[in-house]
């Protein structure tokens, strides 16, 4: 159902893992995961688990949590532990961890959607006795929950790449062209926007090509999940900015493209770069100008020395 990453969404001497769960279900059907929590302090601890829904993240994919927020579906989910309940303090022993075991129940009814939700675990100071009131919230860990409620094994997405752009290097902008310096490294950043109702995964590759439309510069794009209606910075394979950077034999149009494929879906858009030596003729005029200088000195030197021999 999922693939979760190699690292757990740790701080503050808690973690939670998988930091990051997405899931097909049909309506009708259940699904159980486990969650594993754990105290990575020496002393004992109380925790809390809440599930808070959310709809909206930044470029970063860091999602936008009101914990206040409520959601119907939040009675889809639920606890097979027969000790914790959500929004129930319990303890964990110094250097040991527990099991969160979360049922998913999608109603036969259920809309045919996404659904957004974080599973929060936060650390307690208990400070007056074991009734818990008085309770602070010390840190908070969490793992991202996308849940795709569908019949079809690929439900249908709709990407857009946009805000292609250079973000480094020398650099003007004239109309619908970037005209940039053929000897300086150049960064670039796009964004992809989901217009669907369903989360869809970045997979595709940063491109420059010339004239012919051969690519002089290619680079994967590192794979992420962008929610609906939500935009997300795109990466290279490597987790950085797009780079690129000319030789000296670069000059004229080229084109810089970002590509995008999903199981049902492509997008792409492009922008326009030439390659000017900038650096080059601006040191040739300067080493013009130098060598003029030079030049015009040296003569006078030699007519005053005439003139005084003249004399």
């Amino acid at each position: 159902l999922f693939t979760p990453s190699s690292v757990s969404a740790a701080g503050y001497g808690l973690s939670v893992y998988p930091p990051l769960l997405r899931v097909h279900i049909k309506p009708g059907k259940s699904i159980t995961q486990v969650f594993k929590i754990d105290n990575l302090t020496s002393d004992d601890k109380f925790f809390v688990a809440r599930l808070i829904p959310f709809s909206d993240s930044d470029t970063l994919g860091n999602p936008k949590i009101d914990l206040r927020a409520t959601a119907p579906w939040l009675s889809y989910f639920s606890l097979a532990n027969s000790n914790i309940k959500f929004g129930d303090p319990f303890l964990i022993k110094g250097g040991s961890s527990e099991q969160l075991i979360v049922n998913l129940s999608a109603p036969e009814n259920a809309p045919v959607r996404d659904i957004y939700g974080s599973l929060l675990i936060s650390t307690y100071a208990n400070i007056n006795g074991i009734d818990y009131q008085g309770s602070l919230v010390s840190a908070t860990v969490g793992s991202n929950l996308l849940i795709t409620i569908s019949q079809e094994a690929n439900p249908p997405t709709l990407l857009r790449v946009e805000d292609i752009s250079p973000e480094s290097g020398s650099v003007i902008k004239i109309g619908n062209y970037y005209i940039a310096d053929n000897i300086t490294p150049l960064s670039f950043r796009a964004n992809a926007l989901n217009l669907g109702d369903f989360t869809a995964e970045t997979k595709g590759i940063f491109k420059v090509t010339g004239r012919s439309d051969q690519p002089i510069h290619l680079e994967g794009i590192l794979p992420i999940n962008v929610i609906s209606k939500t935009k997300r910075a795109l990466l290279n394979s490597e987790g950085g900015k797009f780079t690129f950077t000319p030789d000296l034999g670069r000059l004229g149009i080229y084109q810089v493209t970002v590509s995008i494929k999903t199981d049902n879906a492509n997008a792409e858009n492009s922008i326009n770069l030439i390659l000017f030596p900038f650096k080059i003729l601006i040191g040739l005029i300067f080493a013009t100008a130098f060598l003029v200088t030079i030049v015009r000195t040296t003569k006078y030197k030699v007519v005053d020395i005439d003139s005084e021999t003249q004399q």
